[in-house]
């Protein structure tokens, strides 16, 4: 066996090339919001999740974060935070119990990671033109 320098650094080389391939991925496929929509994919996965569990009632966010992880392979704690995060803009999904306070600094630790608290897709409602 003998030690070839270039080999070492074609190699350093390679790995620095892969690591920033990789890391471009990570923050425009998981880490940026898409254009399309402004949601990013563990958002999207949670929706999707939702909508699989829909019934017409309220549903735990312990239910909703185990049916998103058949979909999102980062673990329950980066579903839960998206989930809070989703609840208290109170724009995609309807809520109810406590799901913290952005204003007050009550995070995800004091809001709906907790059994008590639930959540549902809104429901669309038709108005007559």
């Amino acid at each position: 066996m003998t030690h070839d320098p270039d080999q070492h650094a074609s190699l350093g080389a390679m790995y620095s090339d892969y690591f920033l391939d990789y890391a471009s991925y990570v923050i425009l496929e998981r880490a940026v919001p898409h254009l399309y929509d402004g949601l990013k994919p563990v958002q999207r996965r949670i929706l999707h999740a939702m909508e699989e569990l829909d019934d017409g009632r309220y549903n735990k966010v312990a239910g909703i974060v185990g049916n998103t992880m058949n979909y999102h392979p980062h673990g329950d704690q980066s579903i839960s935070a998206a989930i809070v995060g989703l609840g208290q803009k109170e724009l995609l999904i309807d809520t109810q119990g406590n799901w913290g306070n952005t204003l007050t600094g009550d995070g995800a630790a004091a809001g709906a990671t907790r059994s008590p608290a639930t959540a549902r897709p809104p429901r669309a409602t038709s108005r007559p033109a």
